[in-house]
């Protein structure tokens, strides 16, 4: 039987990364991106067990939406595009969704 993150954890979880973002999204591209990728790392240590690639693979996504929606809100200007977002994320990749306490890994 597979694990599976608890749908109220993830939905916590995205939620406070939701509140950084908004509380910080004056901060620089490179700063936010370093937190993010840090919050990303702690997530994957912490929920990382055989069996949960898909939660921890729909918290990347939800954390990707969050981000580029609080980066469309810093200024007047038009909206940021997916093709935009991803032209960001070439130069600032956040970490994949990965499981390090796999059963199949030798300790």
């Amino acid at each position: 039987m597979n694990r599976r993150t608890a749908a109220t954890r993830l939905r916590r979880a995205i939620t406070r990364v939701t509140a950084w973002c908004r509380e910080h999204r004056h901060r620089s591209v490179p700063e936010q991106w370093r937190h993010l990728c840090s919050a990303l790392r702690g997530h994957y240590q912490y929920y990382g067990l055989t069996g949960n690639i898909a939660s921890l693979k729909s918290f990347l996504a939800a954390l990707k939406r969050v981000w580029r929606k609080w980066l469309d809100r810093r200024s007047q200007r038009g909206r940021m595009s997916w093709a935009r977002f991803g032209q960001l994320l070439l130069r600032h990749p956040l970490p994949a969704a990965w499981v390090p306490h796999s059963v199949y890994r030798r300790a």
